[in-house]
């Protein structure tokens, strides 16, 4: 606009003057439309000699890999249900209101250079390099992708070993907020997940709460019950004692000392993936806190509001945080590639074998002669290392570097597993705020985290229900 109208400013001492039967300024404005449509065209012939890079997922991997991939050099597309990263090592802090939901997520618009869209990949075909995707508002609407490069990162789903009563309903479009087909029974690998949760545990309060409630139901609706023995597991059971002792004592003080939890393991120790003396140490702890913990037990059957272990053992609860490992999606299983366990088979550079410029990496895949954990640091690591070797064309394998281990136990302890050694204690505390504080992607959630740490210490946390 503003050359448009130096250009129409020049001409105005011949104002006058005609092209035709065309004004001088129609004939600048033409000129302009037609210069609009020479950089439009000298665009579109630009972005067509990019290679299309096509992400399935924006977890751990496939978010590193969109913010770390050259936009100059490729035309990155993103597809996820979701339209934000979640920070998941902090979800357990948000399900009780230590932080903010808006903290653990950072939107995937805020990567520079991308096309994004809130949809499905259902199917691929990997001959003709295209994939077909289902808009997560209406199932029946679907869209066909070409791509030159696909990788695929959509993660895993929560795994219920198969126990009756309890199914996941993850890979729905339209699910249950909970993850599960129960609305008292939860997972916790999402943000919804983590406000329903919440809302869960103040509602299993305030019906406790009511004249009207009987003792027994009060017991079942303040009894927390925990399956697995992991760190998500742990720490959201450590978050969880921190909300009951220092705001339920001051919010609901007739009901502070009626409530439970119940943590039930069927390894061991409790996290078994650990050195062993801080096994011992966190179920030291619990034993402290009159966390109630079932090692060597296992879920057999859920019955409406009640789990029934492999003892024989009824535990009626009011809320219930499922946490006992992961499995493959559909969508992987049905791909037609290999797997191992679930996960996609693919070589030192993340390449699925046998197909052509096809990647997987994070917990969906698994490298044939390196298997690695399902972590957050090794999903992390694969979209680092994926994005440079495509930015640069380099063809050296991928190599992992452990960092350890950490699990918060609450305010002012946690314990961190690193090849130098093993620490507790308040000096873990801060290991492991400094750590995932520092890992944080935006600037602005580095203000707000420690904001909120600071809030719900000296203030307490939110109660509300919505």
């Amino acid at each position: 606009k503003q050359w448009y109208q130096r250009r129409v400013r020049g001409f105005q001492v011949r104002r006058v003057a005609v092209l035709g039967e065309e004004s001088t300024e129609q004939a600048v404005y033409k000129d302009y439309q037609s210069m609009l449509l020479r950089r439009k065209f000298s665009s579109s012939l630009l972005h067509s000699k990019k290679s299309r890079v096509v992400i399935l997922g924006c977890g751990w991997g496939g978010f590193r890999l969109a913010r770390v991939l050259c936009k100059d050099k490729f035309s990155v597309t993103l597809v996820s249900p979701r339209n934000h990263f979640v920070f998941t090592p902090l979800l357990p802090s948000s399900a009780v209101g230590t932080l903010e939901f808006r903290c653990v997520q950072e939107p995937i618009r805020t990567v520079r250079g991308i096309t994004y869209y809130q949809a499905a990949a259902k199917t691929v075909d990997f001959e003709k390099k295209e994939l077909v995707c289902n808009s997560v508002y209406d199932d029946s609407t679907e869209f066909t992708m070409d791509y030159d490069k696909l990788i695929i990162a959509v993660g895993t789903k929560s795994n219920t070993f198969g126990v009756p009563g309890v199914e996941t309903d993850e890979e729905n479009i339209i699910h249950n907020p909970s993850g599960t087909n129960k609305h008292n029974l939860f997972f916790l690998k999402q943000i919804e997940h983590a406000r329903s949760i919440r809302n869960r545990i103040i509602e299993c309060f305030e019906r406790a709460s009511s004249p009207f409630c009987s003792e027994e139901d009060r017991k079942r609706l303040l009894t927390f019950l925990v399956v697995g023995g992991g760190p998500t597991s742990i720490e959201f059971a450590s978050e969880m004692y921190d909300f009951l002792q220092n705001d339920v004592k001051i919010w609901y003080p007739d009901l502070a000392n009626k409530h439970q939890i119940i943590v039930v393991e069927a390894g061991d120790h409790l996290l078994g993936s650990f050195n062993e003396a801080l096994s011992k140490y966190v179920e030291k702890k619990f034993i402290s806190r009159n966390i109630t913990t079932l090692i060597g037990e296992s879920v057999q059957k859920v019955d409406g509001n009640t789990v029934i272990l492999k003892s024989g053992k009824t535990i009626p609860y009011g809320a219930c945080v499922w946490s006992t490992g992961n499995k493959e999606l559909d969508f992987v299983r049905d791909l037609g590639v290999g797997l191992d366990r679930g996960r996609i088979v693919v070589d030192r550079n993340l390449r699925v074998p046998g197909r052509d410029s096809v990647y997987a990496l994070g917990d969906c895949a698994r490298i044939n002669d390196m298997p690695l954990a399902m972590l957050a640091q090794v999903a992390n690591q694969q979209g680092k290392y994926l994005g440079k070797s495509l930015n640069k064309g380099l063809d050296l394998p991928f190599k992992y570097f452990d960092r350890g281990a950490m699990a918060q136990l609450g305010t002012f302890d946690a314990v961190v597993d690193m090849h130098g050694g093993q620490i507790s204690g308040i000096s873990a505390f801060i290991t492991w705020r400094l750590a995932y504080l520092t890992l944080s992607v935006s600037i602005a959630n580095k203000m707000l985290i420690p904001m909120y740490w600071f809030k719900s210490y000296w203030f307490g946390r939110d109660i509300s229900k919505f």
